[in-house]
Order: structure tokens, then sequence, then C-alpha cells
């Protein structure tokens, strides 16, 4: 065989290798945990070194959300802020936190903008056309579907870094965290923020950026110090982006090993209380201001209206009643849940209508345009029948985010009802993620229910949710009758304020 046929055929099988490692990298490998890292800032997070021959090395045990939301193998350019993006932290961050695991992937969440100031970045703020936070949190979201989330990394500042900017940094800075942490309900998720370069003509973000680690806990940052720039005094060459991701890796692998100490979640489930230590439910002194109590009931079940609606109006209760097709899985579930001619007489009767969503899908999941398809068909169905468009909504399952807020906000509403098991305090929460008391036939639901009417006080709102009375297709989500009547008549007995969500 001549040399030169010995030298294509092994061009050749070369070549077959690279293309099957490459297809079969393509996808998450589901035997092998995946940890998740966010990457957000601006251009230098973004990475703009020259592209160069290491940078087409890739590895099935790092891959990349990319822009269409699918698992990809890693590779510079990362991001796609713009056509500029190249060489950043990413790859070398997660090839050094690979360092003695051998059976783990990354999960690389490309999200920064280049330019972006910081400013852009909370909840609902947009950067030309796009909406930096609420993308992350939605492709974070996305991604933890595949694997579990263990990471922020931060590298932003040369947008901010004049002396007026400068002097709120760190303030923007930790409520950028606290969002984060609130959005993602990761409270100590560790957060690494990265210094810009000094060869910047001026630097005020250093010094801001530094005091971080003293203010908000579980968080660090990495060091610029002899780190070279390409020639522009703003971006990192290759070589010296590569080496800041190692400094995060370490900074990360750093905060990792720490006890997670004070700031780990409180649980919202009140603790275990006997019985007998609950106080008997006197009536309320008259010289307080009334407390106010809202009556909302989800899924439009049909128990609602041969049960609950005859009940609320002989006492005089209005309330409102979150409907949406309830997605129907078994034949002649369809009869457990009103229909709209049934929806229609409870409008007529004085009750609020509010929206829970055309088919009670997790908001969290879908994307902007879909969420507004959800929450327009319920609009539609009651232009149809005669009842007024809802201001008030109930997020399905209680899971929202800001993307859902923002959305509900640009349609029009006024009103949003979450979960959390806390009072609503009327000048502190948002209206749209007011907190609410789900009321299930338990011994322990009934205590916390009872407890939380004995103990309301002030300006305080108590919201109550309730679904079957009885509930037939989610008996864990189910409260009797009798249930709802000692509820009621309590709240008659005392005096109580009793609202629909719209009257707030």
């Amino acid at each position: 065989m001549n040399t030169k046929l010995k030298t294509a055929l092994k061009m050749a099988t070369c070549l077959v290798c690279c293309v099957g490692f490459n297809a079969h990298s393509q996808k998450a490998n589901s035997s092998k945990p995946m940890e998740l890292y966010l990457l957000i800032g601006q251009s230098n997070m973004a990475g703009r070194g020259t592209v160069d021959a290491q940078s087409q090395i890739t590895s099935d045990a790092i891959l990349m959300l990319d822009k269409t939301n699918n698992w990809v193998p890693a590779k510079d350019p990362m991001h796609f802020d713009k056509p500029a993006a190249a060489v950043g932290p990413g790859i070398s961050f997660a090839q050094t936190m690979l360092q003695d695991k051998k059976n783990t992937q990354i999960g690389l969440i490309p999200c920064a903008w280049g330019g972006s100031p910081i400013r852009v970045w909370s909840p609902g703020a947009k950067y030309f056309e796009n909406f930096p936070y609420d993308e992350a949190i939605q492709r974070a979201k996305i991604a933890m579907e595949k694997g579990v989330l263990k990471g922020i990394l931060w590298h932003q500042g040369e947008s901010d870094n004049d002396a007026k900017k400068a002097e709120a940094y760190l303030e923007n800075l930790k409520t950028l965290i606290a969002n984060l942490r609130r959005d993602l309900n990761a409270p100590n998720l560790p957060f690494v923020a990265g210094e810009i370069g000094y060869f910047n003509k001026e630097n005020f973000i250093n010094e801001k950026i530094n005091k971080l680690p003293a203010e908000v806990e579980n968080t660090a940052v990495v060091s610029a110090k002899d780190l070279t720039d390409r020639g522009d005094h703003l971006h990192f060459d290759t070589t010296s982006a590569r080496e800041l991701g190692k400094r995060y890796a370490a900074a990360m692998k750093n905060l990792q090993q720490k006890p997670t100490g004070s700031a780990e979640k409180k649980k919202l489930e009140p603790k275990s209380t006997n019985a007998s230590t609950i106080k008997k439910l006197d009536q309320k002194p008259s010289k307080e201001p009334r407390p106010t109590v809202v009556l909302t009931f989800d899924d439009a079940e049909i128990s609602q209206y041969n049960n609950v609606v005859p009940l609320l109006s002989e006492l005089g209760f209005k309330a409102t009643f979150f409907v949406c097709e309830f997605p129907i899985k078994n034949p002649g579930e369809e009869k457990e849940f009103m229909n709209w001619k049934q929806i229609s007489e409870l409008n007529k009767k004085g009750f609020e209508i509010g929206n829970h969503t055309g088919h009670h899908k997790n908001l969290t999941k879908l994307s902007p345009e879909d969420i507004k398809k959800e929450v327009v068909y319920i609009d539609e169905k009651c232009k149809e029948f005669g009842i007024p468009k809802p201001i008030s909504l109930a997020y399905p399952g209680n899971r929202y985010d800001t993307i859902s807020q923002r959305v509900l906000k640009e349609m029009g509403y006024q009103y949003a009802r979450a979960g959390g098991v806390e009072y609503y305090k009327v000048n502190v929460d948002s209206k749209l993620a007011i907190p609410s008391y789900t009321v299930i036939s338990s011994d322990k639901y009934k205590m916390r229910t009872m407890k939380a009417l004995q103990d309301l006080k002030g300006e305080d709102v108590l919201v109550l949710t309730f679904h079957g009375v009885p509930d037939i297709l989610h008996p864990d989500y189910s409260t009797s009758i009798d249930l709802l009547k000692e509820i009621l008549q309590y709240l008659k007995e005392n005096n109580f304020r009793v609202i629909p969500m719209k009257d707030l």
C-alpha cells in the first residue's frame, strides 16, 4: 500500500471517529448526574478572546444549552449575544470543575449580553429587544429539568465603570443575587463574581465588588490581576479568559465545600401542633379593624356550584372562582367540572370570575407567547359568555416567576394569587404574587387555617384557597362541606370582612 493511500485511510478513520463522537455527545447522558451553572453578565462573560484550535475540542462531559434550548457539546463561542462572541471563561471553568469527578456532566447555561449594564439585570427590564434577567431565569429552569443548578458565574461592571454608577453598584448586585435565589428557589445558591480587568483606563468597580462576600453569604469574588487584554483595554484575550475560568472554578469549589449555615431556606409549613394547644377562637375585639379574608375557589369544580355557592349566598359572602378547562384524563371526568353556562350563572350572582389559565399549565415552563395564549383563552371564553374580562389570576399549582408576572402586567391583570402560607401584606407584597393558604380537610391543615384566622390582625389579609368541596378527582386537595361551613360560620360570627380578590 503506497504512502498516500495509507494517509488517506488514516484521515478517513479519524473523520469517522470525530463525527461519531460529536453525534453521540449532543444529548445529555442520563446515566450521569448533570451539574448546572448559569453564566451571566456582559461581554467578558460572553467571551471576546480569539477562537483557536483548542476552541474546537469538545467533550461529552461538558454540554451547553444552545440558542434553541437544546443540549449540545460545549465549545466556544458559547454565547450568541453578538457576532463578536468568542472565547470566554466558561469552558475552562467546566474543565476545572470536572477534575477528580469521573461520573459527572457539566451543563453550562450561557445568558450573558455584551454591553449590558447592571440595571437591565432585573425582572422585567429590557435591553434592546431582549430581557436579560427574565430570559436567564427561563433558560435556567429549562436546564433544571435535566440537572441540578449548582452555582452562578457573574462577570459585569464595565458598563457601570464610572464614579457615579459605581456608588450604587454593590446594592444593585445584592438585589440581583436576592432576586436570582428567590426566582430559582435556591436561597443559598453559590454566586461567584469576577473583577473587571485592571487594564481598564479607570477602575471604580473592583473596590465595590470586593465588598460582596462580607455583605452576602455564600458569595465570592475572583481576581483579574495579571490578566491581559486583547489590545482594546476592555476585553480579556484568549489566554486570560481561560485563566479567569479556572479562577472561577477554584472559588466555586471553595463555596461548595462550605456548610450551608444559617442561610438555608426555612420551611413554610407550620410546626406540628397538638390540637389541645390551640387557643379557643374567641370573638375579635370590636375596637380592632375588621380583619380581611379573601375566599378563592380553583378549577371550576361542579361541587363548588352545587355546594359552595348556596352557602356563600346564604351568608352574604362574595368570593373569587378561578376557572380553567381542567385536562380530562378519563371518560366521564368532565361531569366533575362546571360548564361555561354554569360559570356564567356565578357571574350573574355577583361572584368574581378569575383566570386560572386555559388548561392549568405550569406557566414557569412556558414561553411568554404560550403564557399569553393560556391567559387569553379564558379571557375570550369570558367574553363569549358575557363575563367581564378577568383582572385576577391564580397561578396553576402556585408556580410563577418574573416572566409570568411581566406577561400578566402587560395584559392588564391587577392581581395574581400564589402560595407561600403567609399573610398578604398590602404595602409590601407584589399584587402579582399574593400569598395564600390552601385549605384541605386534614387535622394539620385545619389547625393551620384556624390559627391563621385567629392570629390575623391589622392591615394584613388572609387569602384562602379551596378546590373541590368535596374534590372527587383530587382527594388530596378536598375540603369537606362541614369544614367549609365551620370556617364560614367563624367568619360570620367574628365580623370578618370577606371579599373577592378584585376588591383588594
